[in-house]
């Protein structure tokens, strides 16, 4: 049988939808027994971020920040994730995971603005938490539409940002970001620690 056959099986057998004869006819059951236990590390984190929640620090944070590095095709070393869940909590004043953080987007940890332009996966926009004179801070429905529209800005109008995370030298206590960070933030921020 050829690989690709074998891998196609393989991946309706995880699915569930493969029926084996001699199995009852019923899908395949890929549930762990009784006796298994499935590691906390082993579950796949989810990037779903609801509007006006933090993103915190911990695993969620670590997904997003390697999704968006990746996007940037920027090297995922621990200098540019440390920089990417310091601009998080810089973004959403240092709160943990899940904590209410007045004017945070869905699925956009770095509150992407209005002034960013229409994007694919706008949803709407929530209040900016810098005050009523500052752009909304836009909803998007999926975490993917969060992730390509936050690399479109940092790509197209932060170019210092972008050389910094590309060149794997980091946005954390770098001088050269200092503008495009105080920028981005309306002045509320210019280094990353």
């Amino acid at each position: 049988m050829p690989a690709s056959r074998r891998w196609a099986l393989a991946a309706l057998a995880i699915a569930g939808l493969l029926f084996l004869p001699g199995c009852g006819g019923g899908p395949v059951s890929m549930q762990p027994s009784a006796r298994t236990s499935v590691s906390a590390s082993a579950r796949p984190v989810s990037m779903q971020l609801h509007a006006r929640t933090a993103v915190g620090t911990g695993a969620q944070a670590q997904a997003w920040a390697t999704a968006i590095l990746r996007a940037l095709k920027a090297p995922a070393k621990p200098v540019n994730t440390a920089s990417m869940i310091a601009w998080f909590a810089a973004e959403d004043d240092g709160h943990a995971a899940g904590v209410f953080t007045y004017g945070a987007g869905a699925n956009n940890p770095l509150n992407l603005t209005v002034y960013s332009g229409e994007t694919a996966g706008m949803t709407g926009t929530e209040p900016s938490g810098a005050g009523p004179d500052h752009p909304g801070n836009i909803d998007f429905d999926t975490p993917a539409h969060g992730v390509t529209a936050t690399v479109r800005v940092i790509r197209d109008k932060y170019p210092v940002i972008a050389h910094a995370l590309r060149s794997g030298r980091g946005l954390l206590s770098n001088p050269a970001v200092a503008a495009e960070l105080s920028t981005w933030s309306g002045d509320g921020y210019s280094s990353l620690r």
